[in-house]
C-alpha cells in the first residue's frame, strides 16, 4: 500500500481502517473471542491486544523522544528478532479483559494517536530526520502505516478469513444432508 502524502490522506486511511476492524469486531459472538483459531493460533482478543501494543509502542516512542529519553525500541526489554515474543507479552498483558474492555482501550489509543497526527506539522510527518527514533530511512508517517493502518487492515482480513471458515463447515453439513436420500 502506497503511503499517503498528506495529512489529509493520512487521517483518512487510519479513519477508514480503524472502522473497518471495529465493525469487523462488532460481529463476533461473545462466547468466539477467545477461541484461538484465528491465523497464528491467537484469538480475537489477542488480535486487538496486539493492535493496541503496538499502537501505545509508536506514541511511546516519540513520548520518549520529547522528553530527552532514548526511544527503547521496539519495546524495553526487547530486541527487533524478538517480535513474537513481545506480541505474546502484548496477549498476556491483555488477557484478562474483554473484547468489550479491549474495544474502548482501542478506541482511546486510537484517538490518540489520530491526535498525535493532528499536533504534528505535515513536514514532521512527512519528511525523514525529524525523530531521532524515526530512523534517516523513515518518516514517521511510514512508521504510523506499518503500526497502524496496514495491520489494522491485516487484521480485518484474518478475522473474516475466520468467520468464514467458522460458517463454511456448518453449511456444508447443511447441504449434503439436504442432498441425502431417505
Amino acid at each position: 500500500m502506497p503511503l499517503p502524502c498528506n495529512k489529509i490522506e493520512l487521517l483518512l486511511n487510519f479513519d477508514s481502517a480503524y472502522s473497518k476492524l471495529i465493525k469487523e469486531l462488532a460481529t463476533l459472538a461473545e462466547q468466539d473471542t477467545r477461541l484461538p483459531e484465528i491465523e497464528g493460533e491467537i484469538s480475537a482478543c489477542d488480535l486487538l491486544a496486539y493492535q493496541i501494543g503496538w499502537g501505545q509502542l509508536l506514541l511511546q516512542w516519540d513520548k520518549d523522544e520529547l522528553q530527552g529519553k532514548p526511544a527503547q525500541m521496539p519495546a524495553p526489554g526487547f530486541k527487533w528478532n524478538q517480535l513474537g515474543l513481545l506480541a505474546q507479552s502484548f496477549h498476556t498483558r491483555h488477557c484478562n479483559l474483554s473484547l468489550s474492555q479491549l474495544n474502548t482501550e482501542f478506541a482511546e489509543l486510537a484517538g490518540q494517536i489520530r491526535q498525535f497526527i493532528l499536533d504534528n506539522e505535515e513536514s514532521t510527518l512527512f519528511e525523514q530526520g525529524h525523530r531521532k527514533w524515526a530512523g534517516d530511512k523513515w518518516p514517521i508517517v511510514k512508521w504510523i502505516q506499518v503500526n497502524t493502518i496496514g495491520p489494522w487492515q491485516s487484521a480485518c482480513a484474518k478475522l473474516r478469513r475466520w468467520k468464514k471458515h467458522q460458517v463454511l463447515p456448518a453449511a456444508e453439513h447443511t447441504s449434503d444432508s439436504a442432498s441425502a436420500k431417505p
